[in-house]
């Protein structure tokens, strides 16, 4: 008996007939939905990869070149590509009830997934500015309120006051915030607690002649002497919430001498990534905040990566000042152009830290005070007012041509300042060119000649330090 062949299978078909026509149409079917298949489960890969791990996308080896694969990555993430949170402190001692309280701290910490850096941006809790009313209007009033504007006026505002403190802080200052996280006394305690405490190098002497953290306690003296010193919980607290001694401004500064010990002594006990969501259903109740479980592990092992080294501090408050009596209370009023450099050291390209260079700005046009008015634009994209100086050039020479003189190797800054103004390759020369002769003599990395033919349309494009604030100046 021969052999059993299925119908349709009868010996070798190829063979016995070579010209056979395959149902081309099926096949491409089958092809292309396969490859949609896989195209639509790269996206679904690389998309819940940045959700869940950021800072760890994977690398498939496949080009990108379709829309929504998210492969290859940047050196450096924008504002927007960055991961921002807002950390607030309520203003409720230990033993009240909770409740809409006002923020007695208002920090945002930000993390880039792609550089492995971070910050910590600290605004003022009596900065003055516009908050949203939920109708389309905005009111007038501290940053301290909003959260219980948002809990207690408002209380139909969509998400309530951390939805409106998120949404006055990006109304206000261009930062979008990610997520929020709220703390009152009790929850930060229990957290320097639970990692063991903390060590910080106090940098100056600070006291409180009548502290207390709540309404039945008895007042008492505390004080901190310069040098290192081991903080359990409420010691950090009572260090982080003193102010008798000096102002609002350098117990910001202490906050983030906490935060960055935090981070510290989280990331020494590998307490960040193993332990960080046992750490955080704990405390879960306690604790308010829109970061799902399923995101905990993962921005916890990104914070890790990062390492509290890599975290820049920076304050508003030197972008602040007093409204006196034209404003109800003790109102900070403040600069936008100044708040714009200070984002920029936080939130901006970390090459330009990295670069570090100097730089000097000559206006060799007739247009006066130019040279100021471009510090102030590249402030607000991230090169720092310290290390820039400008010259006007008063009944000096005048050029026809916009010039950048790289004069130390700080190639990154000049190209950028090239490309913000629109310049050719050809006009950033370095010091051996014939062009850079009369610029040698300058203390500086980086010199911008300003000419005649300036073009400042790109370094304004965006630039938000433009546009004054509604409320100060």
């Amino acid at each position: 008996m021969p052999p059993f062949d299925p119908p349709g299978h009868e010996g070798d078909e190829a063979a016995l007939h070579p010209h056979r026509r395959f149902h081309v149409p099926l096949i491409v079917g089958i092809a292309a939905f396969g490859m949609l298949t896989f195209y639509l489960a790269l996206i679904v890969a690389t998309q819940v990869d940045g959700y869940v791990l950021p800072g760890r996308q994977l690398n498939l080896g496949v080009p990108e070149v379709f829309p929504g694969v998210e492969l290859n990555t940047p050196e450096h993430a924008s504002i927007e590509e960055r991961i921002n949170i807002v950390v607030l402190g309520l203003d409720q001692r230990r033993d009240e009830p909770d409740g809409a309280y006002r923020t007695d701290s208002v920090m945002i910490l930000t993390m880039d997934p792609y550089s492995k850096t971070g910050g910590a941006f600290s605004i003022p809790r009596d900065t003055w500015l516009d908050i949203p009313d939920g109708y389309g209007g905005y009111v007038t009033d501290r940053i301290n309120v909003a959260y219980e504007l948002g809990e207690y006026t408002y209380e139909d505002y969509p998400g309530g006051g951390a939805r409106l403190v998120k949404d006055t802080i990006e109304y206000n200052f261009n930062i979008p915030i990610d997520y929020y996280i709220l703390l009152n006394f009790n929850n930060f305690i229990d957290l320097i607690d639970e990692l063991g405490g903390i060590e910080i190098d106090v940098p100056e002497y600070a006291y409180d002649p009548a502290y207390n953290d709540c309404n039945d306690c008895y007042y008492y003296p505390v004080e901190f002497l310069e040098g290192p010193e081991q903080m359990d919980g409420e010691r950090a607290l009572a260090y982080a919430r003193i102010r008798a001694s000096d102002n609002d401004f350098k117990r910001i500064e202490r906050q983030q001498l906490v935060v960055k010990a935090t981070a510290r002594k989280a990331s020494d006990l590998g307490t960040v990534f193993s332990n960080a969501l046992d750490l955080y259903k704990q405390y879960k109740n306690a604790v308010k905040t829109d970061i799902s479980d399923l995101q905990i592990p993962g921005l916890a092992d990104l914070a890790q990566q990062v390492g509290p080294e890599n975290i820049r501090t920076v304050s508003m408050a030197e972008a602040t000042y007093s409204c006196g009596s034209a404003c109800p209370g003790a109102v900070l009023l403040w600069n936008r152009s100044k708040v714009e450099e200070l984002k920029a050291r936080v939130f901006s390209d970390d090459a330009f830290n990295e670069d570090n260079a100097t730089v000097q700005i000559l206006n060799g046009t007739e247009v006066p005070d130019l040279a100021r008015y471009v510090e102030t634009l590249i402030g607000g994209r991230g090169i720092a007012s310290d290390r820039v100086r400008t010259d006007e050039l008063l009944d000096g020479p005048l050029y026809d041509r916009t010039l950048i003189v790289s004069l130390d190797g700080k190639e990154f800054t000049a190209e950028q300042l090239a490309e913000w103004l629109d310049l050719p390759a050809t006009r950033v020369v370095t010091a051996d060119d014939p062009e850079a002769a009369e610029f040698l003599d300058s203390s500086s990395d980086v010199v911008v000649v300003l000419g005649a033919d300036v073009d400042l349309t790109g370094l304004e494009a965006g630039n938000t330090s433009l546009q004054e604030p509604n409320t100060g100046g």
